[in-house]
């Protein structure tokens, strides 16, 4: 199988964690801005149809007319008004959820996560060299030793000598084999791309409501079932 290579860094799950915490800081103020801003409309609208309310010589109808038109202009400004500032927001949270993704061909599979955890560990080189000579039962066995004893070297070691099996022959597949070891590595960068994607989303839909005036339904009945699909217990914290 080929693949491409690219330059892209690989971090640590906290370092991806703390993308992830970023595009939260980020999403929390964008809600504040909309927040204020939503209370400067009221405000607004209070003051205009207080202005207007009590107009001497001017019709009821005529009354409201001039209330709407005025009061449409001046939701407008504070929207034009908004525009550079939730711009700048948006731009804020692209950096690290673009850094974020590009993590997923690191982290897409249990297996490659596995491959990797315990390399230069001198204890898997030892597992490589008893094991190398070890058939398929031997093997199968082996890899129920890791999964029972959460032994991760072990685990690196007989993923290595599986993959060199024809399939046919593997006792177990490497993914199956990763997934069994439940690697908090694997796990947690999951929820931290989960909770990063959720995020940016939010930001996204937030600001389009803000812009059109009211919220899209069925963009929201989505967000709320990414949030869902969030394992905040295993990454600590909720939704803040």
């Amino acid at each position: 199988m080929k693949i491409t290579l690219s330059d892209t860094q690989l971090l640590s799950p906290q370092q991806i964690g703390e993308l992830a915490s970023n595009l939260d800081a980020i999403h929390a103020r964008v809600l504040k801005a909309i927040e204020r801003l939503n209370k400067d409309v009221a405000a607004k609208k209070t003051e205009i149809a207080s202005r207007w309310k009590n107009a001497p010589g001017v019709g009821a109808g005529e009354l409201a007319r001039f209330a709407q038109n005025e009061t449409l202009a001046a939701v407008r400004q504070i929207r034009d008004n908004s525009k550079a500032e939730l711009d700048a927001l948006l731009k804020q949270a692209g950096a690290p959820h673009a850094q974020l993704i590009a993590q997923k061909p690191f982290y897409d599979s249990p297996a490659k996560v596995l491959a990797r955890a315990a390399l230069g560990d001198p204890k898997r080189t030892e597992y490589l060299q008893q094991l190398q000579h070890a058939g398929p039962a031997e093997l199968g066995h082996m890899a129920q030793v890791a999964v029972g004893t959460r032994n991760v070297a072990l685990a690196s070691a007989v993923l290595s000598l599986i993959d060199r099996l024809p399939t046919k022959d593997r006792p177990v597949g490497p993914v199956e084999l990763a997934t069994a070891m439940k690697q908090d590595e694997f796990l947690k960068v999951q929820e931290y791309i989960k909770l990063g994607d959720a995020r940016l989303q939010g930001i996204l839909v937030t600001i389009r409501a803000w812009n059109a005036g009211k919220a899209n339904p069925i963009s929201s009945i989505q967000l709320a079932m990414r949030e869902r699909d969030i394992d905040h217990e295993l990454i600590g914290g909720g939704d803040e």
